[in-house]
């Protein structure tokens, strides 16, 4: 496969706040997501539904995969012989994606699953084989799922829809080492993701679903660490990248072919990450300092970046936010916070109107 390299590094800057003036700072009411007796709560995707998936560490300490209806937390069936089971994704059908594994003495034994949260007591596998196990990253709104294949200890991008079966993408022409995977996809079959040497740093990477090879996905991307995590129906994708070359990735926005840096997002910490963007161009992710163990979520709405804790109307027991994950065309995000010293509960973030507010007299 061809992979089109860059031998220099081009990086643009996102509008700054003063470039849209009089945008209104958003808003939130921030709830947990619960699960009795969990050990943890791990949400990962969020639809226009407000429905949510992840999956939490159960009282017997292993994963279990969930579906969030806005009310409740409904654990997803697993196979007969699958200890644990984790959803990765879901599209606005309600068609929820991931995987159900057991430990073996010969290694993971991995089955990829896909549920439907109209039937949640349900599942379809779509894909068994143990020579090359599926974790899926995304589905997008035609059914089309990718992420990673392991064959054989190496990982390799895949795709996979009802109609064509499972298709292996490979990975990209960087040697017998290289390894791939795709982290997300839109509904016109853009897919983002990443290469990586083994054992080394990953590379962001675009292609197109029913078309062989995997590209870089901006200039530079290949000359530092950087990575794909999300894109939106327009083709911005967004993820980060060593953008001054010194070790630090940021949060960054990915469109024709260029990596764009998005002001403000590192929240005054080092690095950091966008993990998605809505309709709107609202982007989420996450800023951190791992040497002193900070972490913060923001939020990147109308040109500026803000701590996502501070624009919400109370904390909801979290001392603080660890990423936001995953926001909706309605602007609903969700994500990871840290619950006592060490647990980790996932939230939902709903935005509230200027007028409530106004009404209830939060000037957060």
């Amino acid at each position: 496969m061809h992979l089109r390299r860059f031998p220099s590094l081009l990086l643009a800057v996102l509008p700054a706040a003063a470039a849209i003036a009089g945008a209104p700072a958003p808003h939130y009411h921030l709830a947990a997501i619960t699960i009795p007796d969990s050990n943890g709560v791990y949400v990962a995707d969020v639809n226009d539904a407000g429905q949510a998936v992840g999956y939490y560490i159960d009282a017997n300490f292993a994963n279990q995969a969930f579906l969030f209806d806005g009310q409740q937390a409904i654990t997803l069936p697993r196979p007969a012989g699958r200890d644990e089971a984790t959803a990765a994704a879901i599209n606005d059908l309600g068609q929820i994606v991931g995987y159900a594994s057991t430990i073996t003495e010969d290694g993971a034994q991995t089955t990829a699953l896909l549920w439907d949260a109209a039937h949640p007591g349900d599942y379809v596998v779509i894909g068994d084989d143990q020579a090359y196990k599926l974790n899926p990253a995304d589905i997008n709104n035609n059914g089309v799922v990718v992420g990673l294949a392991s064959q054989e200890g190496a990982f390799r991008a895949f795709s996979w829809s009802a109609g064509g079966g499972l298709v292996d993408d490979g990975v990209p022409a960087h040697g017998p080492d290289t390894q791939a995977y795709w982290s997300a996809i839109n509904d016109a079959g853009t897919i983002v993701g990443g290469w990586n040497p083994i054992f080394a740093v990953s590379h962001a990477t675009t292609g197109t679903f029913g078309t062989a090879g995997i590209d870089a996905i901006a200039a530079g991307v290949d000359d530092v660490a950087s990575m794909a995590h999300g894109i939106d129906e327009a083709g911005t994708a967004v993820g980060e990248m060593d953008v001054a070359g010194d070790g630090h990735a940021v949060p960054v926005v990915f469109q024709g072919g260029v990596a764009t840096a998005i002001p403000g997002a590192l929240l005054g910490l080092p690095n950091g990450a966008a993990y998605g963007i809505n309709a709107d161009g609202t982007i989420v992710g996450r800023a951190q300092d791992f040497a002193t163990l900070t972490f913060k979520a923001f939020v990147y709405a109308g040109g500026v970046a803000y701590d996502l804790l501070e624009q919400c109307d109370g904390d909801a027991g979290f001392p603080y936010l660890l990423k936001a994950a995953a926001i909706n065309d309605h602007g609903v995000v969700v994500g990871l916070g840290r619950v006592g010293d060490f647990d980790v509960g996932s939230f939902i973030a709903t935005p509230i109107d200027a007028d409530a507010i106004f009404d209830d007299g939060f000037d957060g």
